[in-house]
């Protein structure tokens, strides 16, 4: 029985480079749904209450998928993906494995965690690949700078430590007891790229595929029924990361990349009639997902990004670049009935996925409401915003009024102007009208 669960708001980081808000980042991100459909298990277990699916306040963004000590250090992800997923691994002496018997040092893990964008990576990653009755907890050091938020002091101050706990997905549960396998590894790759939110905005989606735990119902699958594309690949092998993409020091600026994770992909909807009914119209299927996953998308025509967490590899049912003479190969294989109607695998980067995230969404309506979603959020100019009204006058725009000498009936067009009477000799002629 498929389990809803809710996606928080995304926390941005000020100041970061790849902190640019995106546009039209896929319906996910503009939904203001109950939560996010995934399934517990394809056991037949009763309907469960809705949970939420990370901690309120909190929620995984591209820039923190995509700029981290966990996912983007090479030596923290090889470390990830040799040893179990459990609290030992993540203390702070704890003699990792690594690659090809070679160890990584001691409490590698434990210090990728030092970092916030790493935390907010770790409640997803648990959330992806464990069970709900499998937990992860790391203890910060006294004198260790970590930066806490007010929630993680105060979990501190009560246990003494951080513990996430997984939350239904159940990708890779036995990644507790041992290092993951590949299969494992691409399950839960493709749930972390499904659950970025840039734009911070409630979403309700439902991610399905062929595993067991992605199952669905009949009543989900009538609710979700327009698909926005498919996630597939591998962000946890240390091979796919972009190596002028890692982050080696928790204050190190985000460098300026174009793909984060080089065995990590999306594919869009055959038909992206969809897409363009929320008011996406002058937009290409490319724009719209390169604004997805891409901390900084080229508006024009999808080909130019920087900071993407995934490739675009075409429509879902596009034929694949450099495919035998003779034969043509959809990016993923045509969904059927014997698939749940999801995709059972795709091509891209040289190679077939074989456990792709399909992601689904509940029908919307056209709304005007919907249209600016399309473009770009801005940063305030006070050149460009000069005329932009604000029908109440603030306390420093009537002090400024008073020692001007400007009447109260002016202080709103001071306001609403955004120009002073010094500025402005007309202001001081005669009385402005309020901007209409």
């Amino acid at each position: 029985m498929a389990r809803p669960m809710l996606m928080t708001p995304a926390h941005l980081t000020k100041g970061a480079m790849m902190n640019r808000r995106t546009v039209c980042l896929g319906l996910s991100t503009l939904l203001s749904g109950a939560g996010l459909a995934l399934a517990a298990s394809a056991s037949g277990a009763p309907p469960a209450l809705p949970v939420p699916m990370m901690q309120a306040g909190n929620h995984l963004s591209l820039e923190q998928l995509g700029f981290n000590m966990l996912t983007t250090n090479r030596r923290s992800l090889t470390a990830l993906v040799s040893n179990p997923f459990n609290d030992a691994s993540f203390s702070a002496g704890a003699r990792l494995a690594g690659r090809a018997g070679t160890p990584v040092p001691a409490g590698t893990l434990h210090r990728a965690l030092l970092d916030p964008s790493a935390r907010e990576v770790m409640k997803d990653l648990v959330e992806c690949a464990l069970g709900g009755h499998q937990r992860v907890s790391w203890t910060p050091g006294a004198k260790e700078a970590w930066r806490p938020t007010a929630e993680e002091s105060s979990a501190v101050a009560r246990t003494g430590k951080l513990t996430w706990t997984g939350r239904g997905a159940g990708l890779c549960p036995a990644w507790a007891t041992g290092a993951p396998d590949a299969s494992c590894q691409e399950l839960v790759s493709s749930c972390l790229l499904t659950r970025n939110n840039a734009r911070g905005r409630p979403a309700s989606i439902s991610i399905r595929g062929t595993h067991a735990a992605l199952a669905t119902t009949k009543e989900e699958r009538e609710r979700y029924k327009e698909l926005e594309g498919a996630f597939f690949g591998n962000i946890l092998d240390p091979d796919g990361l972009n190596p002028a993409a890692e982050k080696t020091a928790v204050d190190q600026a985000p460098p300026r990349v174009g793909v984060i994770y080089n065995k990590a992909f999306v594919c869009s909807p055959p038909d992206p009639r969809f897409l363009m009914s929320i008011g996406c119209d002058n937009m290409k299927p490319q724009v719209w997902i390169s604004t997805r996953v891409c901390a900084v998308p080229d508006l024009k025509d999808g080909a130019r990004h920087e900071g993407c967490v995934a490739t675009y590899a075409g429509s879902c049912r596009e034929a694949t670049p450099n495919a035998p003479a003779g034969t043509r190969v959809n990016v993923c294989a045509p969904a059927s009935k014997a698939s749940g109607d999801v995709y059972p695998s795709c091509t891209a980067g040289g190679r077939t996925w074989a456990r792709p995230a399909s992601v689904f969404l509940p029908p919307l309506p056209p709304t005007n409401a919907d249209r600016h979603a399309c473009r770009p959020q801005r940063k305030p100019d006070r050149l460009r915003d000069h005329n932009r009204p604000s029908p109440d006058p603030g306390p420093e725009d009537r002090a400024r009024a008073r020692k001007l000498g400007t009447p109260d009936d002016r202080v709103k067009a001071i306001r609403e102007q955004r120009v002073t009477p010094a500025v402005n000799p007309a202001l001081r002629q005669r009385p402005q009208a309020p901007a209409r």
